[in-house]
């Protein structure tokens, strides 16, 4: 019988040694992150639009009356003229003919008139010495009114005339140069009908469109810098002249802005870049990738930021901002020198370990 119990004892001595033992730990898996440190940037050098130059001062050149054009100086793209210069001629001799038929009708009224005159202070004479009646004075003076009357309106339609012939000769309104041309020599062309776009050149303008969340901050006056693709290293100053009220597509306003292009090295059709240094706030936000910060179903959002003791990640409220070029604005909830967590930012939670990747170190 006794034989029996020490194996048995043994056994029960095992097992309880076995229940005694504790289960090894199980040891903590060490994510990897990618993080960037926090720094406070300045938003308002970073807001560029692009826009295509166009010529403040272009206007469309066209004749006050309609003819045959026998001389076309401004038929050539590019020629310069100076203020005054002839740039078309029309063919005058309809035009002269009416002004020659005008000279004469107004020679003969003016005869008419002189002696109207001549008999009016004859009859006005007569009518004092009691030769003639006041009637017969009175159908002196009704005539006399009358080729007054024909005479002033024959010196308008001489003055007409006259214009209309010197409307044949089209001159350059200002210093500058043809942009295009629309008509021909021989060309028959009527009245204000355009035959050529003419330049100045001194002032350009460029149009470009601002998002809706920008547009509040754009004033009338506002300096801007322009570079242009064609003048490499070159920057301009400009100012915005005139703003849009109503948005166009994709929620912009067209904003229009003027230079000066004193030195002639900008054309029409060159694109560029319009560069607004006021818009953003300066220096007072941070500005992570978007993917770095967590959106809450209620609205709130969070970010990660790392503990450099611990290597452990704290979970942060932060207030976002704008969507900028920079990144997504965070204007609270950040403190200058943070670590942040900007990739992983869904698989972690309070306190977890993590390790630092993507800065060219591991941690």
């Amino acid at each position: 019988m006794n034989r029996f119990l020490f194996p048995v004892a043994l056994a029960c001595l095992a097992f309880l040694a076995a229940c005694d033992r504790s289960p090894e730990p199980v040891p903590v898996q060490i994510r990897p992150v990618k993080t960037a440190k926090a720094m406070r940037a300045d938003s308002s050098k970073l807001w560029s639009f692009a826009g295509t130059a166009e010529d403040a001062l272009a206007t469309k050149l066209s004749f006050r009356v309609g003819g045959k054009i026998i001389d076309f100086p401004g038929n050539q793209i590019g020629r310069r003229f100076a203020e005054g210069a002839v740039i078309a001629r029309l063919d005058p001799s309809d035009y002269e003919l009416e002004l020659r038929q005008a000279e004469a009708n107004m020679e003969q009224v003016r005869a008419n008139f002189v002696r109207a005159k001549a008999d009016m202070r004859r009859n006005s004479r007569l009518f004092e010495s009691r030769v003639i009646s006041r009637g017969e004075l009175d159908q002196v003076e009704a005539d006399f009114k009358s080729y007054e009357a024909r005479l002033s309106a024959s010196a308008k339609q001489l003055d007409i005339a006259r214009k209309q012939l010197s409307y044949t000769t089209l001159h350059a309104p200002f210093d500058g140069w043809i942009g295009e041309v629309e008509a021909d020599l021989h060309q028959n062309v009527a009245a204000g009908q355009s035959i050529a776009t003419y330049n100045a050149g001194r002032q350009m303008k460029m149009y470009i469109s601002v998002p809706d969340t920008l547009i509040a901050r754009v004033k009338e006056g506002d300096q801007v810098s322009v570079v242009f693709d064609a003048l490499p290293g070159k920057v301009l100053k400009g100012a915005v002249h005139e703003i849009g009220v109503e948005s166009g597509s994709g929620s912009t306003y067209p904003v229009k802005v003027y230079l000066k292009n004193d030195s002639g090295q900008i054309r029409s059709g060159m694109s560029g870049h319009v560069n607004f240094t006021n818009l953003g706030r300066a220096g007072e936000a941070f500005y992570l990738p978007p993917v770095a910060v967590v959106g809450e179903p209620d609205g709130a959002h969070a970010v990660w930021v790392v503990n450099p003791d611990t290597s452990s990640v704290t979970r942060r409220d932060v207030t976002v901002g704008q969507l900028t070029p920079a990144g997504l604005e965070i204007l609270d909830g950040l403190n200058e020198g943070d670590v942040v967590v900007i990739r992983g930012v869904h698989s972690l939670e309070d306190g977890r370990k993590v390790r630092l990747i993507g800065n060219g170190a591991e941690g």
